[in-house]
Formats: C-alpha cells, sequence, structure tokens
C-alpha cells in the first residue's frame, strides 16, 4: 500500500506540472478539477489488489514456438508440436522425450492434437487426414482422411475420449463427425452455421459439447446428434468448460461476454467481472468442485475466479520467451497445483 501512495504522490505532481505548464491558456479552475481527476484514477487503479505470482517450477521443453501443445488430464504427460513440425511426448516430471516424429512421419501437415484421457492414444490432424498413434508402442495405429458436407471443408478441432475409442473431428463448414474406433463407423452431424471450434464428449460419453465461431454453444446426444440444450452468444466462443459434475458450464466470446451457466436450470449463475479490449479466454477450468474457475486470456494473463460470485480473486502472468506468449493447455496436478503449457513449450506450476 506504501508504494501505492507513492505512485498516487508521483502521478499528482507531475500533473499539476503540467496542468501548471498549461494554466496560461486554461482557466484556474479548469486546472484545480483536472489536478483532483488524476489523483482519483491513481487512487482507483491501486484500489483493485494485483497478485506477484512466482512459479514454484518452471522447465522449457523446447526452444522454439509451438503450433499446439496439450497435458494429459493428470499432468504427467505433455505433448508438444513445434513450428519445424517436430512432434514430442514428454514425461513431465523428469521432463524425459518419451517419444518423437518429424514431418516427414506425416503424409500432411499437422495443426491440431487430441490426447486420450488415458494417456494411451495421440490424435493428430492436418487440412483433411487425421493420424492416430499408440503411445505404448510409439507406433502408427490408423490414419483416415476427414471429409465434411463440404469436401472442400478442413478440420478446426479434434478431440479423443477417455479410451481413444471415440474421436470427434470438427470441420470449419460446421460439421462434426463421431467415429467409433471399435467398429469403424463413422456419423457425420451438421451442428453449427461456421467452423467448429471446440468439441468433447461429456456426461459418460453420451453427450456432445460444440462450439463454433456462429457464437452457438450446443450439447447434443453422441449416437444420433439430437439437440438437448443450446446457448448462444452475440461473438465467436473463445472458450468453454464444465466444472467435474457437469453442472456448470462456463462460456466465453469474443466480445467479453463471458458467462457461467447451470446446466440444469440453464440460468446463469455469474458474469465474470472483465473488460479488457483486446484480450479474450482461450482456456478455462473449473477446480475445487466448480466453486473456483481459472482463465487464461489471449496473452500471459492467467484468473482465478470465485465461480459464484463471477469475482477475480488473483491473476499474474506466466513467463514470456517470446512476443505473443499464451497458454496452450492447463490442468489441475494431484497435489493441487495449477500446470501450464505455454506456446512457448514451457511448463509452469503454480500454487492457487
Amino acid at each position: 500500500m506504501a508504494l501505492c501512495y507513492y505512485v498516487e504522490s508521483i502521478i499528482f505532481y507531475k500533473g499539476i506540472i503540467l496542468l501548471a505548464n498549461a494554466r496560461s491558456s486554461l482557466p484556474r479552475n479548469v486546472c484545480l478539477i483536472s489536478a483532483i481527476m488524476v489523483t482519483m484514477m491513481a487512487i482507483s487503479g491501486c484500489n483493485q489488489a494485483v497478485v506477484i505470482k512466482r512459479p514454484d517450477n518452471i522447465q522449457r521443453l523446447v526452444n522454439e514456438t509451438l503450433v499446439d501443445g496439450i497435458l494429459s488430464t493428470d499432468a504427467s504427460m505433455a505433448v508438444t508440436l513445434g513450428r519445424s513440425r517436430t512432434l514430442s511426448i514428454w514425461n513431465v516430471a523428469t521432463s524425459q522425450l518419451l517419444h518423437q516424429w518429424s514431418d516427414d512421419d506425416f503424409d500432411d501437415t499437422n495443426y491440431l492434437l487430441a490426447l486420450s484421457g488415458n494417456k494411451q492414444y495421440l490424435a493428430t490432424a492436418g487440412k483433411q487426414k487425421i493420424s492416430i498413434f499408440n503411445l505404448e508402442t510409439g507406433k502408427l495405429d490408423i490414419r483416415w482422411p476427414a471429409q465434411g458436407f463440404n469436401p472442400d471443408a478442413s478440420i478446426s478441432s479434434l478431440f479423443l475420449s477417455q479410451t481413444g475409442s471415440t474421436i470427434l473431428v470438427g470441420m470449419n463448414d460446421g460439421s462434426i463427425t463421431v467415429i467409433q474406433r471399435s467398429s469403424m463407423t463413422m456419423s457425420l452431424f451438421k451442428q453449427h452455421s461456421a467452423a467448429v471450434n471446440h468439441i468433447e464428449l461429456s456426461n459418460f460419453e453420451q453427450q456432445v459439447l460444440s462450439t463454433g465461431l456462429d457464437g452457438d454453444v450446443h450439447i447434443w446426444a453422441t449416437y444420433n446428434g439430437e439437440l438437448i440444450s443450446s446457448f448462444s452468444r452475440p461473438q465467436r466462443i473463445t472458450s468453454v468448460s464444465f466444472d467435474e459434475t457437469n453442472r456448470r458450464l462456463f462460456i466465453a466470446d469474443a466480445l467479453d461476454n463471458n458467462v457461467i451457466i447451470d446446466t440444469q436450470t440453464t440460468q446463469p449463475v455469474s458474469h465474470l467481472d472483465y473488460l479488457e479490449r483486446y484480450r479474450y479466454f482461450r482456456q478455462a477450468l473449473f477446480t475445487n468442485h466448480g466453486n473456483n474457475l481459472i482463465t487464461a486470456t489471449s496473452k500471459q494473463s492467467v484468473i482465478y475466479w470465485d465461480a459464484s460470485s463471477g469475482k477475480e480473486l488473483s491473476h499474474w502472468d506466466i513467463t514470456a520467451y517470446n512476443a505473443g506468449t499464451t497458454v496452450f493447455s492447463m490442468v489441475i496436478k494431484p497435489n493441487g497445483k495449477l500446470l501450464t503449457l505455454s506456446s512457448d513449450g514451457a511448463l509452469e506450476t503454480w500454487s492457487l
């Protein structure tokens, strides 16, 4: 707080000096009011608590910017896809490289990743091809083309189920393919009017959560595509997340419309008290049985929220090695700490 008053004083006196230089052209009462306003802005800026966090641990896995990266749900494995198109599997605890493939190992240039919940399978996607790797053997399991209703459509999102038996493929024409690996059957659904930018299974894999650039959030039946519930936002969806019980759903769009919804009543629980131009949430994660929410912005900021009130509890920045650094993936470790993987390929552990 002492630092805050110090900053206020500096701002106040600098404001007085600037206004004094201009007083020959401004009425005296205007100068006085302006000086008071400068001070009030300084004070109000200091009323917001800023928490400066340092990571408990940091390790950079690669020395290049990533195209995509993902963490396993138990925080033990990291997958990185660098701009060199090198695909790597890492042990988080030891930073040991487990598997690695180069761009020459693929028919199509990859830009999307998905990891099964049991860490046995890894899916990669190019524009129109999907590859599934068995991580126990490190070998390619299957590869096939993906297609939407528009034959020229390209892949825009990807998801693997807990066991890797179900694969969800979203396309930029708004279509979604549900693939069952055991029977090698595919079902194609048209759920959105624009590119699908997020898909995942929920409710014991009986339902699909999908979002698109059309601003729509749909929850629908996995086996027949029947719509169960739907939410619409003014702009493209940038982030979405279920809590552990699928009772609360967080939705964020590109215009700072950030809401937590009770999926049973479809009513808002809270709206996040957040407004910052040109920044949006690209990652979100519920924790503490849905009572708290963690979000990552399009820049380096990570914010910790009270989910019931929508009030910010703390925020901090991840370590940036390059311009445009952002969070690609984040999970809660077994010890309750947060693990983040950045677009710089850096793993950081945070105490909440």
